[in-house]
């Protein structure tokens, strides 16, 4: 039996006291008109859909609208569902939009504060962003190709040692470029234990990172209440994943100081700015910030970009003749002598609409990151209050039956310029985000993609497996339903396309 304090009850007491009394509190005496929404209940409250929150939203588009208002716990939210709202309030009003909301179980709580992209907006975030966009920028991404281009052939290898492994090979070429762009380390083979660390972080990021998926984030005051209480086990979960989320930014960082001092520190993001750091006289606050900047690489790069290769290797599974007609074409610049490089990108376009389709077709970010209302503003005659949390429902923009016909057909041609007339087919870059928010790390995810895809179509046929009676099995289409969508465990093979394809493949390891 745990005995309660004084003090534990009156924090509960004042929690729940103040908590009811936001929640009852009218949001506004004004009489402006707010955009529709479903009904509130006695709270002043809408009960949101715990899982695919982006379909659900997509649903309720052909009764509000293409916004949609909604308050939870007294917390005013409002979900955007075409892109036309989305260029017109993300994009063009940015100066209102490009903040976030208070992430309380995220930010505060599993020790996310270094996260960039959850960071409110304003001169800390502009510090870390513009340190990022320093390395990351088009015009310098050139300068990791060379090892973009070496852990491609890495996979291309190791899909011919352990085929069925495949996912793991995935996961490993992601955080493999990246770690030795950010911190200048080499990925074992067998599994590296900075790679578990990434693991363990984003995973209870996916879990909790969608707003509002724990009560905490609607009432920021229940992180006084003891976690031993009844309700309160976000909290331990939120220390678990602290830990986790602490480990993945300090450790490698450390590695890296750790090198530095012995002499063998390797060329990385890392490695140079603590240099510089070091001569302009080592300001503590410019060393955390490096630290900050290379854990949201590693983050991003790690995670994010390994989930947009699976899925881009989901769509080549399921979809042979798409798959095959991009063959064609790799087979019609390479000629079956050479593995692609990135001079082969603008003769490749068949490549490139086929990763901006996996893109449209499933998106990373599928609800996007929720951006936050500063200040008063008006659309279409509505008004919308300071405050107010703005949610991008990307899925539903990407799947709009106007904007992209036959929106649930993967289809790669669309993005054909013949096709892209009227605004029709557009490119999917709000995948990345909208406005002063949209990912600046974008280009190096693209370019790591586009040239993987393009390596394994070269010398590799991907197969669906078959089943006990050898037809093929057409692997499901279902994905998870966290803020980092991915498809479930699904099984291909593949296959050499030829005994030239095995030696192309066999003899990448030459050039480096």
């Amino acid at each position: 039996m745990v005995n309660l304090t004084f003090v534990d009850v009156a924090l509960v007491g004042c929690a729940v006291c103040l908590a009811i009394f936001s929640i009852r509190r009218p949001y506004s005496q004004s009489t402006r008109l707010l955009p529709p929404g479903p009904p509130s209940g006695w709270l002043g409250s809408v009960t949101l859909p715990k899982t695919f929150q982006w379909l659900t939203y997509a649903q309720w588009k052909a009764i509000y609208g293409d916004i949609i208002y909604l308050r939870v716990f007294g917390n005013p939210i409002m979900v955007i569902n075409s892109f036309e709202v989305a260029e017109e309030l993300l994009e063009k009003r940015s100066s209102i939009y490009s903040s976030r909301p208070t992430r309380t179980m995220v930010v505060e709580l599993m020790g996310w504060d270094w996260l960039f992209s959850s960071m409110p907006y304003g001169q800390r975030w502009r510090d870390h962003r513009m340190l990022f966009h320093q390395h990351f920028r088009p015009n310098v991404i050139s300068q990791y190709h060379p090892i973009i281009l070496e852990e491609t052939h890495v996979i291309l290898r190791n899909l011919l040692k352990r085929p069925d492994d495949f996912a793991r090979h995935i996961r490993r070429t992601a955080a493999a470029i990246i770690m030795r762009i950010s911190y200048g380390h080499e990925i074992s083979d067998q599994g590296d234990i900075y790679v578990t660390l990434a693991d363990e972080a984003m995973q209870g990021l996916a879990k909790a990172g969608i707003f509002g998926t724990f009560l905490v984030d609607y009432l920021p005051l229940l992180k006084y209440v003891p976690s031993f209480l009844p309700g309160a086990s976000f909290k331990k979960e939120a220390a678990k994943w602290r830990k986790a989320t602490r480990a993945m930014i300090d450790r490698p960082f450390q590695m890296v100081k750790d090198c530095i001092g012995e002499g063998n520190a390797k060329p990385s993001f890392t490695s140079r700015e603590l240099e510089s750091w070091h001569q302009a006289g080592g300001n503590p606050a410019q060393e955390t910030l490096i630290k900050n900047v290379a854990g949201i690489s590693y983050a991003a790069g790690a995670d994010t970009v390994g989930r947009f290769f699976k899925q881009s290797d989901r769509a080549l599974t399921s979809e042979h003749a798409q798959t095959a007609q991009a063959q064609k074409a790799v087979d019609q610049v390479l000629g079956g002598k050479r593995l692609p490089t990135f001079n082969d990108k603008d003769d490749l376009t068949c490549v490139t609409n086929l990763v901006w389709e996996a893109l449209r077709w499933n998106p990373v970010l599928p609800l996007g990151l929720a951006h936050y209302a500063t200040e008063d503003d008006e659309y279409n005659g509505y008004w919308i209050p300071k405050g107010t949390s703005v949610l991008p429902n990307v899925w539903a923009i990407l799947h709009d039956e106007v904007s992209y016909p036959d929106p649930m057909i993967f289809n790669p041609d669309r993005f054909l310029e013949a096709n892209q007339k009227k605004g029709a087919n557009r490119s999917p870059q709000i995948a990345f985000g909208f406005g002063r928010r949209i990912c600046p790390g974008r280009w190096m995810a693209l370019d790591s993609v586009w040239l993987a895809i393009a390596s394994i179509l070269c010398v590799y046929d991907i197969q669906r497996v078959l089943d006990d009676n050898g037809q093929p099995v057409i692997p499901e289409t279902a994905y998870t339903s966290a803020l980092l969508s991915r498809p479930l465990p699904f099984q291909c093979r593949f296959v050499p396309r030829s005994e030239a394809a095995i030696k192309l493949i066999q003899d990448s390891n030459l050039a480096f």
